[in-house]
């Protein structure tokens, strides 16, 4: 699939993306003070749920443009990128994705021995049961620990870049630079002179 189609849409990218990464702060000023026990409204839940997806297209727009060279300027593209870990990284931190995907491959593990390779009712002494859950932990444990730092690595960074502030700066920055990419003109070209 050919997403250097996206990299022509950079501005509006840009400017959709940033919107969903301030919506919250956006909030705050259409309603200053927070009714205690209210939720959120409506549209920043929606906002927020679709800020996953627009994160994934964010990454998939940066992707395209770090493919594509000279179409889209470097800090762009690494505007692109960050913006889009921001927005895809937020909701998905606080999944347990180690245990998750333990407990896949512990699954598939002993559903293989299970299903091709039957054990008889007792194996060396020990029953069966006891094998197929030995079958299950082992590869469980071990992908469990080894996923588990990347996790702890993933919820760090979306815990940095999902932070208010920095999805503030963020934000505004991916709203300025896609307005003056539409008017031809650059960000980081007017900071640089």
């Amino acid at each position: 699939m050919d997403f250097s189609v996206l990299v022509d849409y950079t501005p509006y990218i840009l400017i959709g993306g940033g919107v969903v990464a301030i919506s919250w702060f956006l909030e705050k000023l259409v309603r200053p003070v927070p009714v205690v026990g209210k939720p959120a409204s409506i549209l920043t839940k929606i906002l927020s749920f679709f800020g996953f997806f627009v994160g994934i297209l964010l990454i998939v727009t940066g992707a395209a443009a770090l493919s594509t060279q000279g179409q889209v300027d470097n800090y762009t593209q690494y505007l692109l990128l960050v913006a889009g870990l921001a927005l895809f990284l937020r909701p998905i931190k606080d999944i347990p994705w180690a245990a998750l995907l333990g407990l896949i491959v512990g699954g598939l593990s002993a559903g293989i021995v299970y299903f091709f390779f039957p054990l008889p009712e007792t194996v060396v002494g020990i029953s069966s049961t006891w094998v197929y859950l030995a079958i299950f932990l082992v590869p469980a444990v071990i992908v469990y620990m080894v996923f588990k730092f990347i996790e702890d690595l993933l919820k760090l960074i979306g815990m940095i870049l999902g932070s208010k502030p920095v999805t503030l700066i963020v934000g505004i920055v991916c709203i300025v630079q896609g307005v003056l990419l539409l008017l031809d003109m650059n960000l980081f070209s007017i900071l640089s002179a």
